[in-house]
């Protein structure tokens, strides 16, 4: 006896498709706002960090669950935490980056995480978009290179970090980058040099 139901796999093939783009749809509305600002400004400050020998910040969104940790009064992301998942796809309790932002959803500062502390790259920016700091961390420790910027842009002081304490000579400048002051953290006590 021929079975005359039509054929309704198409049906299920178009549920799942469904279902797919209301997953998507709702990773989309988790992630932050200012997700297309840090783009921006990580775009915008390659070449800086191509300056201090940093590659820019690695966010893997495929490897990471966004939740919203803390927000403003206006329901919008303050604190955001990325959350490895695991095999399944689901999200652990392991934080992988973190990213926080300005009340106008600007990002105030990001970076990695492994272990429970600052990994690689951290960028801090100021309320216009440009970089405030850019930090190396090991161990939740500064390394390497270290670098604050004012809001215009220019260098308001650079050195190096080894394990969390300052080493060699730090810079300091005014803001149109003219060298005002050195300290020396080679010797003890370290010896500030005023440039006049």
């Amino acid at each position: 006896m021929e079975n005359n139901r039509p054929d309704r796999s198409w049906l299920l093939a178009l549920a799942g498709l469904l279902l797919v783009v209301v997953l998507a749809c709702i990773v989309a509305l988790c992630s932050p706002k200012g997700g297309s600002q840090m783009l921006n400004n990580r775009e915008r400050n390659a070449e800086l960090a191509a300056l201090h020998e940093f590659p820019p910040i690695e966010m893997a969104d495929s490897m990471a669950m966004p939740r919203t940790v803390v927000s403003y009064d206006d329901k919008t992301p303050r604190d955001v935490y990325y959350y490895a998942l695991d095999s399944l796809g689901q999200p652990t309790e392991e934080v992988v980056y973190e990213s926080h932002f300005y009340p106008d959803h600007s990002t105030y500062f990001e970076g990695n995480i492994s272990n429970d502390e600052r990994e690689g790259l951290w960028y801090a920016y100021h309320k216009n978009g440009k970089v405030q700091t850019m930090a190396h961390y090991e161990n939740g420790k500064e390394q390497g290179q270290y670098t604050v910027y004012f809001e215009n842009g220019s260098v308001m002081y650079t050195g190096k970090y080894d394990k969390g304490t300052r080493v060699g000579v730090w810079s300091f400048y005014d803001p149109e980058e003219k060298l005002v002051r050195t300290i020396d953290y080679n010797v003890k006590p370290p010896k500030v040099t005023t440039i006049q």
